[in-house]
């Protein structure tokens, strides 16, 4: 009678063991497709006057840096000029402390501010237009 129970309570435990193990690589295997599926880059997109457009990432540095992720060659920014990141489903700039500010819509900013789409933001002498992708599709065929 005990080599019975022993025999049932080791393949509980087997059991038991494949379970958690399935689980287990069951979320693993969602993460990575989760991660894959959201990529580092979002929906929008960052429109200069001369028509250059900087696709903006989970978080976006602009300046005059070679190591900013968007790089302006203009005197009036400064070398870590500005960054843009995501808070949840929004897209925020924060002034890196310039010399010269960061405008939206002719106003400086002094705090993270919540971007809107065709917000303009003025940096230096250098104007960009915050562009979600499929607007600025649409824009692309109407001038047609």
């Amino acid at each position: 009678m005990y080599e019975l129970l022993a025999q049932v309570m080791k393949f509980l435990l087997i059991g038991l063991i494949y379970y958690f193990l399935y689980n287990f690589l069951k979320l693993m295997v969602l993460d990575l497709y989760e991660e894959r599926r959201s990529s580092d880059e979002t929906d929008y997109c960052l429109r200069c006057e001369d028509g250059r457009e900087f696709p903006i990432r989970r978080v976006t540095t602009i300046g005059r840096a070679k190591d900013s992720d968007i790089v302006i060659d203009d005197p009036y920014l400064s070398s870590k000029h500005a960054m843009i990141y995501r808070r949840g489903k929004r897209l925020i700039i924060q002034d890196l402390k310039s010399t010269n500010g960061t405008y939206i819509n002719g106003r400086r900013i002094k705090k993270p501010v919540a971007l809107k789409e065709k917000d303009v933001i003025t940096m230096g002498s250098r104007k960009f237009t915050f562009l979600r992708r499929e607007a600025r599709g649409l824009e692309r065929g109407s001038d047609l």
